[in-house]
């Protein structure tokens, strides 16, 4: 009997190994396992099991997922890495035919990650705040993918102060990372490259990283 199983699965594309059976911990015996089903009652012993196969990953992105795993769900959908990745997706629709506006947000954001780290900054604020410098509707789309209004406020506060706010370690990680994103997109123009190497860095992360590129 199953308890719990994926609405969001479309069953027509399946294959033969997405139902199989495993061993119930309790009695040892078989239970049949289809690939959506969360939690499976044993027809021996009556305990309740979870699919050992379930990947609980796809939350992160399933609009059902609530359904399945209820306030878990939200556990995955906060998780950094997919909030970073869902704000990448929102940049790149956003951007999408401003190709040299785009490249700079991506490469600056990638920057930004060394350099939070390093520097004790939330990673998540500086990358946000990176990838949204250029975008509109910055606000809509931090809440739309699910972004904490706390969180949000810090990327806005970068936002906002443009090249004003030095005191704001976040502020410091994104400005030193799109001068770090300029520096390599100007590569084969010398000029350019030497002009940004005259401004100072904020960070001694930016700084190193500067001297690698």
């Amino acid at each position: 009997m199953s308890i719990g199983r994926c609405p969001g699965q479309d069953r027509r594309y399946w294959k033969p190994e997405d139902i199989f059976e495993e061993p119930c911990p309790h009695c040892g015996k078989l239970i049949e396992f289809w690939k959506d089903d969360v939690t499976v009652r044993c027809p021996h012993c009556r305990q309740y099991v979870k699919n050992p196969r379930f990947d609980p990953g796809c939350a992160a992105w399933c609009s059902y997922a609530s359904k399945c795993l209820g306030p878990l769900a939200q556990v995955y959908q906060r998780q950094p890495r997919v909030l970073r990745d869902k704000l990448e997706v929102e940049t790149r629709k956003k951007l999408l035919n401003q190709k040299e506006v785009l490249t700079m947000a991506l490469q600056a954001a990638s920057f930004a990650e060394k350099i939070a780290r390093e520097e004790g900054v939330e990673p998540l604020v500086a990358i946000a705040a990176c990838l949204l410098y250029d975008v509109e509707e910055a606000e809509r789309i931090m809440a739309s993918v699910g972004i904490d209004e706390e969180l949000a406020q810090r990327v806005m506060g970068v936002l906002v102060s443009r090249n004003k706010n030095p005191g704001d370690p976040a502020w410091a990680v994104v400005q030193d990372a799109r001068k770090l994103a300029k520096l390599q997109l100007a590569a084969p123009e010398p000029e350019a490259r030497n002009s940004i190497l005259l401004n100072d860095f904020y960070t001694e992360t930016a700084k190193r990283l500067s001297q690698n590129l």
